[in-house]
């Protein structure tokens, strides 16, 4: 075993250095960039809600709001005059900001003349912390830079020049951030770092942590709004309050200069169709100021992101590769397949939630540790070693074998082994039919018999339904006491799932018919050899006692969540979803309605083409689900039934469709004729009870009246009272 042990070890060792050596090749020749920069993205979306925006940024947005009242109160059209912007350096400089840099083009003369222009440079002029902007565009064609700079009144006035070209990777997303530009010979400061140069801190820029081609990282807020914009025409208006040409009212808000006292201050276009959009990690409409005040942000707060070296990164992906072959090889040395399987699970989940989980909670910090080459990594570790493991020892087979062999069919336990993607562990969404079954008052049979007889008439009834449902692939989900849970369409899907659970039903039945009859015959003679003295005093204590089997059956079909649900130490496969309590429900709703044992819901029978013979019932609100629902008495194969049923059920549709139109002695006088031509018929007795008791004497059954049902004329839908 020892030996057996350091063979696998060594295997896995093997197995981890084959794995880094083929992730670090797809890593380096950039196979999942893709994907690393959409990690990335997630990451910085995450990490923006665990940052608080710089409180020494401010934004000011030309906004539509700010169009439509200068328009009202100034009268300015579209483009606004350059004074506007002029009136509003006034207003920062009073307040003695830092800086004002404009995200705005003034690259052409203004439409207004040229003293319009003059307005606006001789406030950034005796301002004097003013920054313009200077966008660069590439000639591709050309292979050159052509710049735009603003106007020379404008240029020459302005205190600084901030470029505005972005840094955008492969996928035009904008995780960078410049901070210089070099055009024509000169290095510009980009705007977000223009501040920084007017406040002669330039020197600090260098001891950020840049990436080779000089840029640096930037970690964004969730949005621009964390900066909590003002609207241009706030200004304007605290403005004309400041120089008297506006008397506030009492509940009128404006704002003193002092607002913006040392303040790095941004003003840009924010209405519709007028600002640039960018595709940033958190956003794909993202406005292009919004990237140069983060990259000021960053540089106030300290707050740029770092790249892990590489060094630690390839150390990384190794211990991840690592990692995915112990944790099979460590599984694998366990004494049961159970605990294997197990120790798997918790390896491979432990194994993903750090390669997933530390990269994630290093990126809160202001870390970029790779998280999809280590990921691969570790899962090309571990499922090669996987793979190893079952070709060698073939595990999975016996374990699939093992787990379904005793609640699915061979053929889907085949279909199961030879396909294993059909089964995955934990829940999934599928279109299947639930399956409730339960043996009409079985409390009886418990009376009679003692505990060892009823398990041992437990066992004879169970495995002759289990065998029914199974050989029409179904799943036995469980079993309660005398009750069947089963499903059809899980763990492998079904397109004909409806179809073979009702084909089950009806085999249920006639089963139960055979098993009545066996039990009577077999109480009356000697008991046969091989079987169980306590089934045998079990069939004479029924026969004694007048006791036969009857089962209630209920069928819904729909989306369900089936699979591997419970603790880490023990777990079933099994169904939940609404659509599962409602087959419940329908299996007791067939004692209100005294049916022949089997009721489906109209989802079911939507499915089932003409191949079966069903009768309608009701429209019926079951008990804790408000949504009416259509009840079918199923009752037998197209194939398999005889003219007489057929006829049966066609007048039987004839009569109750003049019991839903309320045409009630109609429906009692059709009803009646098919009582008398099948006794047996006890639906169509309680049908007439009611017509009789409640209908016919024009009025309604009641809760009050104990029959089970409240009936409610305003939709013709009977409420069941009892589950």
């Amino acid at each position: 075993m020892k030996g057996k042990n350091n063979k696998l070890w060594f295997r896995s060792v093997i197995v981890a250095l084959i794995c880094f050596i083929i992730t670090m090749a797809l890593q380096l020749t950039g196979v999942f960039t893709f994907f690393e920069n959409k990690t990335y993205d997630r990451r910085m979306v995450f990490a923006s809600k665990y940052k608080r925006a710089c409180d020494d940024i401010s934004l000011i947005i030309v906004d539509q709001d700010s169009i439509e009242w200068a328009k009202e109160n100034y009268g300015w059209g579209w483009p606004w005059p350059r004074e506007a912007y002029g009136k509003m350096i006034d207003f920062i400089t009073a307040g003695n900001a830092k800086s004002v840099a404009f995200d705005i083009l003034y690259t052409e003369p203004s439409v207004y003349g040229p003293s319009d222009d003059q307005s606006l440079a001789l406030a950034q002029e005796e301002s004097g912390i003013v920054i313009q902007a200077l966008n660069v565009l590439i000639d591709y064609k050309n292979d050159k830079a052509v710049g735009q700079p603003p106007i020379e009144q404008i240029k020459d006035t302005a205190a600084m020049l901030g470029a505005i070209v972005s840094a955008k990777d492969d996928d035009d997303i904008i995780r960078r951030g410049r901070l210089e530009y070099e055009f024509e010979g000169k290095v510009y400061p980009t705007l977000g770092t223009a501040p920084i140069y007017m406040q002669g801190q330039e020197d600090e820029l260098k001891n950020l942590p840049r990436l080779k081609d000089g840029t640096v990282l930037l970690r964004y807020q969730k949005d621009i709004d964390e900066y909590h914009p003002y609207s241009a025409y706030d200004i304007f208006y605290s403005a004309d309050v400041l120089n008297g040409t506006i008397t506030p009212g009492e509940d009128d808000f404006y704002y003193e200069p002092d607002e913006f006292e040392d303040k790095y201050i941004f003003v840009a276009y924010y209405a519709p169709g007028l600002y640039d959009i960018f595709s940033t990690p958190v956003s794909q409409v993202y406005p292009g100021v919004g990237v140069h005040i983060t990259t000021l942000d960053n540089f106030l707060t300290g707050k740029f992101l770092r790249k892990t070296p590489a060094f630690i990164v390839y150390l990384w992906i190794l211990l991840l590769s690592l990692l995915g072959s112990f944790f099979v090889a460590f599984a694998t040395t366990r004494n049961s397949q159970k605990t294997t399987v197990i120790f798997m699970a918790l390896g491979f989940v432990l194994g993903m939630f750090l390669a997933i989980g530390i990269p994630y909670f290093l990126f809160a910090k202001g870390i970029w540790l790779l998280l999809i080459a280590p990921a691969a990594a570790f899962f090309f570790s571990f499922l090669l070693c996987v793979a190893l493991s079952l070709s060698i020892e073939g595990k999975q087979k016996r374990f699939i074998k093992s787990a379904f062999s005793q609640c699915l069919s061979k053929d889907v336990v085949n279909q199961i082994m030879n396909d294993p993607s059909s089964f995955t562990l934990g829940g999934k969404n599928f279109q299947m039919t639930a399956i409730f079954t339960d043996i009409q008052k079985f409390s009886s049979f418990s009376e009679l018999l003692t505990a060892s007889q009823l398990g041992s008439l437990l066992n004879y009834y169970l495995t002759k339904m289990s065998d029914i449902i199974i050989d029409e692939h179904g799943t036995v989900d469980k079993y309660e006491g005398d009750a069947i849970v089963a499903l059809v369409g899980a763990p492998v899907e079904m397109a004909d799932h409806a179809s073979r659970a009702c084909a089950a039903a009806i085999k249920m039945k006639k089963a139960e018919v055979l098993m009545n009859k066996e039990i009577v015959q077999i109480a009356q003679g000697e008991k046969p050899a091989a079987m169980e003295q306590d089934l045998y005093d079990a069939f004479k204590i029924m026969v004694a006692n007048k006791k036969t089997i009857f089962t209630r059956i209920g069928m819904n079909s729909g989306e369900m969540i089936a699979g591997y649900f419970g603790s880490e130490n023990k777990k079933n496969y099994t169904m939940m979803g609404n659509n599962v309590n409602l087959a419940s429900r329908l299996e007791g709703v067939n004692k209100q309605y005294h049916t022949n044992g089997i009721l489906i819901s109209a989802a079911t029978r939507d499915l089932l083409g003409d191949a079966f013979i069903v009768r309608s019932l009701d429209r019926v609100r079951v008990v804790n689900v408000n949504t009416p629902i259509r009840l079918y008495e199923l009752l037998e194969t197209k194939e398999d039934a005889s003219p007489e049923l057929l006829k049966y059920v066609e007048d039987w549709e004839k009569a109750f469709a003049d019991f839903e139109a309320k045409n009630y002695q109609s429906a009692a006088e059709q009803m009646q004729a098919l009582a008398a031509q099948n006794e047996a018929d006890n639906v169509v007795r309680y049908y007439l009870e009611l017509l009789n008791d409640f209908f016919l004497k024009d009025k309604y059954p009641l809760a009050a009246d104990d029959v089970g049902v409240e009936y409610n004329p305003e939709d013709s839908v009977f409420k069941l009272l009892q589950k």
